[in-house]
């Protein structure tokens, strides 16, 4: 129900052809059907939009900033899972926090994290 079937009739078809051809029994069971929940918690988390007047590098850094801000909460701080969810290397990660003057706890700077602009 969450799901927003941005295919609209096209996907709902799909999805019902895929799920007969998967199901073995008489009714369409959920197992037969996708897992849409991770397509509707990202739809849900962020809206992609510039603010009046920001450059478009000033909205793709807000945007990275908090990509890896909602990762870090999400993941404990732990950079490795950080790294591993974002499908970039741990090193990369600390170069793209550093580029955007974010720092953890224990680094010059207060909180667990913070970002200065």
């Amino acid at each position: 129900m969450a799901h927003s079937w941005p295919g609209n009739v096209r996907e709902l078809r799909n999805v019902i052809e895929r799920a007969l051809i998967l199901e073995t029994g008489r009714e369409i069971q959920p197992a037969s059907l996708p897992d849409f929940e991770p397509d509707a918690r990202r739809q849900g988390g962020m809206t992609i939009q510039a603010t009046p007047g920001e450059s478009l590098d000033d909205a793709l850094a807000r945007l990275e900033r908090e990509l890896i801000t909602h990762a870090l909460a999400g993941h404990d701080f732990n950079l490795g899972r950080v790294a591993e969810s974002l499908k970039i290397t741990r090193h990369a990660l600390r170069y793209r926090m550093q580029r955007l003057n974010m720092k953890l706890a224990g680094e010059a700077g207060s909180g667990r994290e913070e970002s200065s602009n």
